[in-house]
């Protein structure tokens, strides 16, 4: 009787495991700022640029899944020493979403600085050094459509 519960629970747990799948978000290359001279945006801002990494473990599930990221209205990052105002945080989509099409997608995001924040009666070795921060972001996974063949009622 004990080894027919067992072969049940092992069913189960098989069954279990082969029906859901995993999508993961990490970030894969943080915010850097690379050039400080440019004048991109203008003269007012400095664009920093990271990327997510978004991976899924079982494509046939996930692939035409929508992925929505929301991120804070404003952000600091800091060496220690100093403190820098994120004006805004964007992504390449202007609605801040994606649809997974591959099992592994890189997806860009971006981080603006007004440039007088940076170094405005500041020592300059105060204001050297590497920057780092956190930002909280939250995504949101939605299904895929499935559309009939007379069309959505």
């Amino acid at each position: 009787m004990k080894r027919k519960n067992i072969l049940i629970l092992i069913f189960m747990f098989l069954l279990y495991t082969l029906t859901f799948s995993e999508i993961t978000v990490k970030i894969s290359e943080p915010i850097r700022f690379k050039d400080l001279n440019t004048k991109s945006l203008g003269e007012d801002y400095i664009v920093g640029e990271g990327a997510f990494e978004v991976s899924t473990d079982n494509e046939e599930k996930d692939i035409g899944k929508k992925i929505i990221f929301r991120f804070p209205e404003t952000g600091f990052m800091t060496n220690r020493k100093n403190n820098i105002k994120i004006a805004k945080y964007a992504m390449e989509t202007e609605d801040k979403s994606m649809i997974i099409s591959t099992k592994r997608e890189i997806v860009k995001f971006y981080a603006l600085v007004d440039r007088r924040e940076i170094g405005r009666n500041k020592d300059p070795k105060i204001v050297e050094g590497e920057y780092v921060g956190y930002v909280p972001i939250i995504f949101s996974l939605y299904e895929k459509e499935f559309k009939n063949s007379e069309g959505l009622k």
